[in-house]
């Protein structure tokens, strides 16, 4: 009896001994340099990342009364006494193009400009958003779009062009030195699409488009009825345009390699004076790799000194 009570006062003590252990360790985990326990929020605050000499602003549309949120990134010389005018990119797909394109204007030789990212609406998923803002008509059983409430939801690129236009323009304008006689649009998939809806549209709205994987297949092909009814009132497009694919873009539903380049075809066809196209197949890329490689490239092709 008394071997028993002797193994069992072990074991306890074994078991205490070994969550104490445990709960030290915890403890010290969470330990900064002066020995201060830190908390759960402070743990966060030292494990986020911030981009260094960017801003975000909110704003509303006062077109749809969706809010989103506008990241800047400013030029090195912005901050300098001067009266200096920069120029903008305008990016769309932002929660990954912004921290991309900041990074890679830090290894290229341009000239300065300002970096400006359109965030997805608050609240709304980002297939809802990026389907609704960047594609012109609606297209509900579009067999190649997001999910249902993304195609319900789609068509209503005019409301965004008129959100960047009057709001967007109108805000940039009041608080940064801006050039607006040189802006520059970017979009990728169906931002690319958004990018060939402005230039047929409203080519005026930017002087450069950068327009990467465009999803010209969306609503049977509908930017072509866009193309042609554009120049059967027009006589000149004054614009500069990139177009960029990678060269691994085509499937058994449509091969989007070919159909960017019939599009250039199409524009070149009508012999606007003052239309310049550029175009580039990037080679051992595919829809979800080539956009670092379209971006670089479409700086270049836009801002290089």
């Amino acid at each position: 009896m008394h071997k028993f009570l002797s193994i069992l006062v072990i074991v306890i003590i074994a078991i205490s001994c070994s969550q104490g252990s445990q709960k030290s360790k915890t403890i010290d985990d969470k330990l900064n340099n002066d020995g201060e326990v830190i908390s759960d929020n402070e743990i966060k605050k030292l494990t986020s990342f911030e981009i260094k000499d960017t801003e975000i602003h909110q704003i509303q549309s006062t077109i749809n009364q969706k809010h989103y949120e506008l990241y800047i990134k400013l030029p090195n010389s912005y901050s300098s006494n001067s009266d200096k005018k920069y120029p903008i990119l305008v990016l769309t797909d932002s929660d990954y193009a912004f921290p991309l394109v900041t990074s890679i204007t830090r290894r290229v030789k341009t000239e300065e400009f300002i970096i400006v990212g359109i965030s997805y609406s608050k609240g709304d998923s980002p297939g809802v958003s990026r389907t609704r803002d960047y594609t012109p008509t609606n297209s509900p059983n579009e067999e190649r779009g997001h999910s249902k409430e993304s195609r319900l939801a789609s068509g209503k690129a005019d409301d965004f062009i008129a959100f960047i236009k009057k709001d967007i323009f109108s805000f940039l304008n009041n608080t940064y030195r801006i050039n607006m006689s040189k802006k520059v649009f970017s979009g990728h998939s169906f931002g690319g699409l958004l990018a060939s809806y402005i230039l047929v549209t409203t080519p005026d709205l930017f002087e450069y488009y950068l327009v990467g994987s465009p999803s010209l297949w969306y609503d049977n092909y509908c930017i072509n009825n866009f193309e042609e009814k554009y120049s059967n009132a027009h006589t000149n497009l004054r614009a500069n345009v990139f177009f960029s694919i990678g060269g691994k873009e085509k499937n058994n539903k449509s091969d989007m390699v070919t159909e960017m380049l019939t599009f250039e075809q199409r524009l070149l066809s009508r012999n606007y004076t003052d239309l310049k196209v550029k175009s580039s197949i990037i080679s051992d890329e595919d829809h979800f790799t080539v956009y670092p490689s379209f971006i670089t490239k479409g700086i270049l092709f836009a801002f290089e000194k």
